[in-house]
């Protein structure tokens, strides 16, 4: 699939430049026109990926690049079982060699079977704030340590909220549960949006 759309892609500014040069635009000016459209393309990726609050283009591009280990992971939270989720995360773990990567994938993975020694063990590795912190908290309140599931170095606005939903759901507190999450929903974007929205309402339906 990512092949065809690029193969189009490449087709379509081939026709472009040939179309432009028989109507005697300059080239510099072709060139221009193509950049601006590339930079339309890569601008409207970059929205998806972190800005957008149109979740079906979140989907849409979730489901367009599932077989890339970190977007089986969200199409596997999605519409997929436990055991897809494991399966993505174990192919994600190996693919990535960056440490924030590797060792966050590690940690979800821990965190769903509920070892909480390994998820400890990866936090440490992945060596890379807010996420470093927000696994720290995650596990604080994972464990019910209230004092240790707040910091200020969660400087993104959908962490803590986000990790007062899981304590929520450890306290079985449904209408707690209910309102970080909401609140942590509301302040994410893209695709963090997308997975907490997926997350939190396995999350529910568990409690």
């Amino acid at each position: 699939m990512k092949i065809t759309k690029l193969a189009i892609f490449y087709l379509f500014i081939f026709i472009l430049t040939i179309v432009l040069s028989l109507a005697g635009v300059r080239l510099s000016i072709t060139i221009g026109i193509i950049a601006l459209i590339v930079i339309a393309m890569i601008y409207r990726h970059i929205h998806i990926l972190f800005r957008t609050n149109n979740m079906k283009m979140v989907d849409k591009l979730v489901k367009d690049r599932k077989n890339d280990p970190f977007f089986a992971y969200l199409y596997a939270v999605t519409y997929g079982t436990r055991e897809d989720q494991l399966h993505s995360l174990e192919t994600a773990i190996v693919k990535y060699k960056q440490p924030a990567m590797k060792y966050n994938c590690k940690f979800i993975k821990a965190i769903m079977e509920e070892n909480l020694e390994e998820a400890k063990d990866a936090a440490n590795k992945i060596n890379k704030e807010p996420l470093t912190s927000y696994a720290k908290c995650y596990i604080a309140a994972f464990e019910g340590r209230t004092t240790d599931m707040r910091s200020d170095q969660l400087t993104q606005p959908w962490m803590q909220p986000a990790i007062e939903a899981v304590y929520a759901y450890k306290m079985k507190n449904e209408t707690a549960l209910h309102h970080y999450a909401q609140e942590s929903i509301e302040m994410a974007r893209g695709v963090q949006k997308y997975v907490l929205i997926h997350t939190f309402e396995k999350m529910k339906t568990d409690l």
